[in-house]
């Protein structure tokens, strides 16, 4: 009973300190309650003439999407590349996560790659796998996280192996 009392009373501590720092100040209760200056009155409005016939659109391009952003990681065709640099990429892609493994793991046998099984996970949202060749210091290392049914975002890096 003491613990629940102790607890109660500290929320009621930082609430009691926070209620002055989320408080409006005098000087923003003062200006929001302020009447607007009223605008000066004239005595009757004139209608512009138009002098000129009415500016026509000019060729404007067509929209277009944006050029796909250059990665050294191998990404689905229809990747989307968030951020990159030499070392990682993290891209997204419409293409559902079992099609995504598969496209990796087809990639990196062409490769010559070979899965390290040891650090493949895959669930029903999430999937982390590793590829290496025998006797290389680096791998590279692939995870996915599913975001909605059409969006899988990829995360892919190289990280030192301490397999060899």
């Amino acid at each position: 009973m003491n613990k629940k009392l102790l607890t109660v009373l500290a929320v009621l501590c930082v609430f009691v300190l926070l209620i002055p720092a989320c408080a409006p100040t005098a000087e923003a209760t003062k200006a929001a309650t302020a009447e607007p200056a009223k605008a000066e009155a004239t005595a009757e409005p004139t209608k512009a003439e138009p002098t000129a016939e009415p500016a026509k659109p000019t060729d404007v391009p067509a929209a277009t999407e944006p050029a796909k952003a250059e990665s050294a990681f191998p990404l689905p065709a229809d990747a989307k590349i968030i951020t990159s640099t030499p070392e990682m990429v993290i891209a997204s892609t419409s293409m559902k996560m079992d099609e995504v493994i598969e496209f990796y793991r087809k990639d990196a046998k062409a490769k010559g790659l070979e899965e390290y099984e040891l650090l493949t996970t895959i669930t029903d949202n999430v999937f982390s796998m590793a590829f290496r060749r025998p006797n290389e210091e680096k791998e590279l290392v692939i995870q996915g996280t599913v975001i909605a049914a059409d969006n899988l975002t990829l995360n892919l890096r190289y990280e030192e192996t301490d397999v060899k």
